[in-house]
């Protein structure tokens, strides 16, 4: 396991990623994959984001952009077990720490590889055509701005890391053009008050709008007020892709 990051210099932290202490963490799951996705997004992990997840896994390289604790991939070790490679990126240190540890503990036997990284910069040109999967599971949400841009201006730094037939896929939550619950509106306005969201003009059609712009071929379907995502065939970086 390499640990290595972007530049000389570690990237500023979000409010989003800040909020990933030790104790933040601790209770990351529970909150946040049981309660909220139940109650208050209305889309299971179990039942939707977990299966999705392992669909698309890749079995030479995977990069997993916005760790979180490092659920999906040790949950899913099953799945990687012919994965080399499995590149965790994420501009919080400890939130990559504890993922690698979660996901070493589960069982996983190939290289693990750390990366403090803002993924509205380039990726390394070490990492060029690696990938055969990247996971962006709510990672856009969390992001400053608004869809369609700022998932176009992510797509376009995944791209150069694409291995041929490579898929990009991921989920989101939706702030604008779905219908929230009390809960939901409730977590909506604390978040993106804090800046732990800002995802309240994000909507569908402007996350179909960044996958037009970016790919050949992506489809979209919407769970509750989540969107999940997946795409192949990077557009302007050549036809083996």
């Amino acid at each position: 396991m390499s640990n290595s990051g972007s530049s000389a210099s570690k990237p500023q932290m979000e409010a989003s990623a800040s909020i990933y202490t030790k104790f933040g963490l601790s209770i990351y799951d529970l909150w946040v994959l049981t309660i909220s996705n139940i109650f208050a997004w209305r889309c299971r992990t179990g039942a939707v984001l977990l299966p999705f997840y392992k669909q698309h896994i890749g079995e030479s390289a995977h990069l997993e952009i916005g760790v979180g604790t490092g659920y999906y991939p040790a949950a899913s070790v099953h799945a990687l077990a012919k994965t080399k490679l499995i590149t965790l990126l994420d501009l919080n240190p400890t939130t990559l720490v504890h993922a690698q540890q979660r996901l070493a503990h589960a069982g996983y036997k190939g290289q693990i590889e750390l990366l403090e990284h803002n993924v509205f910069q380039p990726l390394p040109a070490r990492l060029s055509g690696k990938y055969d999967s990247v996971a962006l599971f709510y990672v856009f949400h969390c992001l400053p701005g608004a869809l369609p841009k700022k998932a176009a201006d992510v797509f376009a730094n995944i791209a150069p890391v694409l291995a041929p037939g490579a898929v990009v896929y991921g989920a989101t939550i939706l702030g604008a053009g779905v219908s929230h619950n009390w809960f939901g509106t409730r977590l909506m306005g604390i978040y993106n008050k804090k800046g732990i969201f800002g995802n309240v003009a994000d909507s569908a059609e402007g996350l179909r709008e960044a996958l037009r712009e970016s790919y050949e071929e992506w489809d979209v379907r919407i769970v509750g007020v989540v969107a999940l995502f997946e795409a192949r065939k990077p557009k302007g970086v050549g036809a083996k892709l």
